[in-house]
């Protein structure tokens, strides 16, 4: 017994902010040396009368306008800024959905290793199970809610966005072995103090470049993968800086690795579902293909796990 992922859908708002508009509330910045380090330009910003739960909902709805809502045995949502601290931001999609009242629906509050924990929980509740056949996971976050435009180690990074990831119960498991890390003690690096999100950018760089190549390394040993035999790495966009650093530092050819920090920004636990649903439509992986999916950052947390792909409805 197993589970797979049959179905990915995702939500960017409309409103996009570049360099450029940050620029002219803050004619001290340097945007060059910016971009150069993030290779982000533009970001999407979500409305006011947009929170983690109404973007949760629009990429929710892309799924469910392809799949019996009546199916869904549980509901997971990931979010670190639900508009509310009680009740459960779950409870509110659920009903926003219309999902039956038998769905189990909870949060999670994790950010960019959210996905990779998410999946996990997924797995064991349809693995543990008998009644669950199929789960729904949903990624959301409204960062820029809580970044001002002189935050300058945060605005030009994050985007909001939400994904939904459909998750069913198999005979053969298409997602495997899943590692797990957690290091409290830079948990100050990365956190949300007086309304405003502060961010110690090198402090989240120099974690992740000592701590997660040898992560993926160790788990592609222990896993008996190798660069022959896996099609893609969809790491978490945290910024061009630290993308290319860990694909420098593993060896990685450029055919094994898809970014797309340039064209979203970092979309938070958001990241490996919309690159994984970009790699499907274009076709970069097709069905069977092994793909290594690895989030990681606030909290410090970070998560990998293996994942074998199948086609989305």
């Amino acid at each position: 017994m197993g589970i797979k992922i049959t179905g990915i859908e995702y939500y960017l708002p409309k409103k996009i902010e570049t360099l450029t508009n940050l620029k002219k509330a803050n004619k001290k910045w340097d945007t060059k040396r910016i971009f150069h380090a993030t290779g982000i330009n533009k970001r999407f910003i979500s409305a006011k009368n947009e929170d983690a739960i109404e973007l949760a909902y629009k990429s929710a709805k892309k799924i469910l306008n392809k799949f019996d809502k009546k199916k869904i045995n549980f509901l997971i949502f990931v979010t670190q800024t639900s508009p509310y601290k009680l009740p459960s931001a779950a409870c509110i999609l659920q009903e926003k959905l219309s999902l039956s009242k038998n769905v189990m629906a909870f949060d999670i509050n994790q950010g960019c290793s959210g996905f990779i924990y998410g999946l996990e929980v997924a797995k064991h509740l349809l693995e543990g199970n008998k009644s669950f056949n199929h789960g729904l996971i949903v990624l959301s976050d409204t960062y820029s809610k809580f970044i001002s435009k002189k935050n300058s180690s945060c605005r030009p990074i994050f985007s909001d966005a939400s994904s939904s990831v459909l998750i069913k119960k198999t005979s053969n498991n298409f997602i495997g072995n899943s590692e797990f890390g957690t290091d409290g003690r830079g948990a100050m690096s990365l956190k949300l103090s007086n309304k405003e999100i502060f961010m110690n950018g090198s402090k989240i760089a120099l974690f992740t470049l000592s701590e997660i190549p040898n992560f993926i390394r160790n788990f592609c040993k222990k896993n008996n993968l190798n660069k022959n035999n896996f099609k893609l790495l969809a790491l978490h966009q945290a910024s061009k800086y630290v993308c290319e650093k860990i694909k420098d530092k593993l060896q990685i050819e450029s055919k094994k690795i898809f970014f797309n920090y340039s064209a979203i920004g970092n979309t938070v636990s958001s990241s490996i579902p919309i690159i994984l649903k970009e790699c499907d439509r274009k076709k970069i992986i097709k069905k069977n293909d092994i793909i290594i999916a690895c989030g990681f950052g606030v909290g410090l947390s970070w998560g990998i796990t293996k994942i074998k792909w199948s086609n989305l409805i």
